[in-house]
């Protein structure tokens, strides 16, 4: 996904629209699997002395559920905003933003054709959640047998004593 801002570079306000649609088995990490393409709509606008890129990402990828690890799949939208600092404005970008200099807020572009590929499929990954569950009724797997009990119970004894708490259980016992 590459975009060229080299117009949107040469007037103050001008701004452009870009729209992509990426193949899922490109962009497959070692952290997640893309099941749908992936769909960016980014508008690229001149503010000053910087290129703002704004966009929303929509895909579909396949994650193992944290509490019955089962695979299912996840819609996913991601909204992003990156502001982007040519490197032959840096000096007066980071005149009119001071506060850059401190933060190191800002983004060096080397050539007005930039690829955002990587910046999108972070700005995915960031939106994943960070216990991704196949459904709030999800119920999870035995913690003695382990079978899935969301397809049907096991058949253990249900009821657990914390650890923490087994010698208080002996405690009363003895007093009866």
């Amino acid at each position: 996904m590459q975009i060229n801002v080299t117009r949107v570079r040469k007037t103050f306000g001008a701004a452009e629209n870009y729209e992509f649609k990426e193949d899922a088995q490109l962009l497959d990490t070692d952290a997640v699997k893309f099941s749908q393409p992936l769909a960016v709509a980014v508008k690229a606008t001149n503010v000053g002395h910087a290129i703002l890129l704004q966009g929303k990402a929509h895909t579909e990828v396949e994650l193992a559920c944290s509490r019955c690890l089962e695979n299912f799949s996840l819609p996913v939208d991601a909204g992003f905003e990156e502001e982007l600092c040519h490197s032959s404005d840096v000096t007066a970008y980071l005149a009119d933003h001071p506060e850059a200099v401190e933060e190191e807020d800002y983004t060096l572009l080397s050539s007005d054709v930039l690829d955002i590929t990587p910046l999108v499929v972070e700005q995915v990954l960031l939106a994943l959640p960070m216990k991704p569950l196949c459904g709030e009724e999800c119920k999870g797997l035995c913690s003695r047998c382990g079978r899935n009990l969301n397809l049907g119970a096991c058949g253990c004894e249900q009821e657990e004593v914390d650890p923490r708490l087994a010698g208080l259980a002996d405690f009363f016992k003895k007093e009866e």
